[in-house]
């Protein structure tokens, strides 16, 4: 029995020698770009669930492909105003079910997806669904604004120049901190129908929050925790279809007015589930039919545009099961949206005749797992 296995290896063996005596296979030279390709771009944040949350970079026209940045998991993202830098919250989680937490603040270069600074934070950070109203940069840049949630609420104020956390701040039942035009100041909505803003000063202290009124019914018809800075105020929408503007300029937020846009039938839906293009004054909200309880985030069967001038209806176009929306800056704008299943949607905005209508023109299926919140460098 051995000598037959030893005859056998024997035949393998010559078998396989003129395989060996071919020309061996030209070396394959690997190269690592400095920098994505010049254009627009757009950082889709893939919330992922099950590990990391990778931001994937899209070309803006036809949704290739370019490049993607690691972060921890359960991440958030913000772009800055200028677009020179794109920052990053997220966990790192020892054990994942126990264990030590690591909580990190990055902040990227859009261009070379290469970290600029990166730094730890309160693990009290939160671990939750993307969200604009969770990692936030004050207006002049040099402060970070990060939620936490234990589940109870607070603010992890962070030093952006320096890069370390400067201190929490309590907020009970309030979310979300959205940074004043001026000065050392944030917006948070809060459980109760009001509305809160805090002040601090240069090293994280804060003073005693400002209570609005009570503005709302979080019973009736509660406010998404997705705003918009418009014109100065804070502008949120309602689970039935009503803009609140809330103008926090002063000591304490008051409500400037509230609009009804919605018709019977219809309601917003999603995530991030507003856009507003400042050079068009245009609010882009996400909307779907039917509504009732529960369906808050209902993949979107249309998208709405709404002059913020008139506070009217000004356009009403087909979606594809969007949940979070994202436009450009640029004085032409364009419509990105994401979708539950990893779906990326580009649209055209054109204006006519005061009626804004959007043209879907690239898409993309299944760019990532669980897609959350958009951002775009133009």
């Amino acid at each position: 029995m051995k000598r037959q296995f030893l005859v056998a290896l024997s035949v393998l063996a010559a078998a396989g020698t003129p395989a060996l005596a071919q020309d061996a296979l030209p070396a394959e030279t690997l190269t690592v770009q400095e920098r994505i390709p010049a254009g627009p771009h757009v950082y889709v944040m893939d919330m992922g669930i099950n590990g990391s949350s990778p931001i994937y970079v899209l070309n803006a026209d036809d949704l290739s492909l370019v490049g993607s940045i690691g972060t921890g998991t359960l991440a958030t993202m913000h772009m800055s105003a200028d677009k020179s830098t794109l920052y990053s919250s997220s966990v790192y989680l020892r054990r994942y079910t126990y264990g030590e937490v690591e909580a990190v603040i990055h902040e990227w270069d859009p261009e070379t997806l290469k970290a600029k600074k990166e730094f730890m934070v309160s693990p009290k950070l939160v671990q939750a669904l993307s969200q604009r109203g969770i990692l936030n940069v004050s207006s002049d840049g040099k402060f970070i604004l990060a939620q936490n949630a234990t589940p109870a609420t607070s603010v992890t104020i962070a030093d952006a120049v320096e890069g370390k956390d400067l201190g929490e701040v309590p907020t009970p039942g309030c979310w979300t901190a959205y940074p004043s035009e001026t000065g050392n100041a944030f917006t948070m909505l809060c459980g109760d129908g009001t509305l809160a803003k805090f002040t601090y000063d240069a090293t994280g202290k804060t003073a005693a929050p400002a209570k609005s009124d009570k503005i709302f019914d979080p019973d009736k018809d509660p406010l998404y925790g997705d705003a918009m800075r418009i014109d100065g105020k804070l502008v949120y929408v309602t689970y039935g279809g009503t803009l609140y503007v809330i103008d926090d300029s002063g000591d304490k937020p008051v409500l400037d007015k509230q609009v009804k846009f919605a018709e019977e039938g219809w309601a917003p839906s999603g995530y991030n589930l507003m856009a507003y293009s400042k050079p068009a004054h245009t609010l882009f909200v996400l909307m779907h039919s039917n509504p009732r309880d529960g369906s808050h985030k209902a993949p979107a069967e249309e998208i709405w545009a709404i002059d913020t001038a008139t506070m009217k209806v000004v356009g009403r176009s087909p979606a594809h099961g969007e949940a979070s929306i994202e436009v450009s800056s640029g004085d032409q704008p364009v419509l990105f949206g994401v979708g539950h299943e990893g779906s990326v949607h580009r649209y055209d905005v054109k204006s006519d005749g005061g009626k804004v209508t959007l043209t879907e023109t690239a898409s993309r299926e299944g760019a990532a797992l669980f897609p959350t919140i958009l951002a775009t460098d133009f």
